[in-house]
């Protein structure tokens, strides 16, 4: 009799070790599916794409031509409010994103910063701002181009809701 229950508090014990790895996993996917989801539908859709896509297409000599013979020609950050001709759209062309060439998928203008003096080099963006990105050391990236949405907020000082968050690695 005894060894009966002995089997019976073993089964016991594989139940509840199943019913545990079980909910552990279910726990898991779902975890996971809902970041990966937040990360493919978030109201930014479009916006890290938009971004990559025009730092590879606009030129400091592009946005020179947009902001007219006028304008500084010094490394500052300056925002997208020029207008993009329609060759630079359809060179783009993103139907499907609320980002435009323009705007973010929020409706906010980008900032970006161009190597108007031909060096290779501007200055960080994260430097830039006020106040400056916390922790930020780099000074310089090695980029014509450094471009970013402010994030829903609209202010390019605070970097935590900011696409791309940093620019380590440029």
């Amino acid at each position: 009799m005894s060894s009966s229950t002995a089997k019976e508090k073993l089964w016991s014990f594989r139940r509840l070790m199943v019913v545990l790895i079980f909910t552990v996993l279910v726990w898991w996917f779902v975890a996971y599916t809902m970041e990966k989801r937040s990360i493919a539908y978030a109201p930014w859709q479009g916006t890290n794409f938009m971004v990559g896509t025009m730092r590879q297409l606009i030129t400091p000599e592009y946005v020179a031509s947009k902001l007219g013979p006028s304008s500084p020609r010094d490394e500052a950050l300056l925002r997208t409010d020029w207008q993009f001709d329609e060759a630079m759209v359809k060179k783009i062309n993103m139907p499907w994103s609320p980002a435009t060439p323009n705007k973010d998928g929020g409706d906010s203008l980008y900032y970006i910063v161009c190597d108007f003096n031909n060096d290779g080099k501007v200055p960080n963006p994260e430097l830039m701002t006020v106040p400056p990105k916390p922790g930020a050391t780099q000074k310089e990236l090695t980029t014509r181009i450094a471009l970013f949405s402010a994030g829903p907020d609209g202010d390019p000082s605070t970097w935590e809701d900011n696409h791309p968050p940093t620019f380590k690695g440029w």
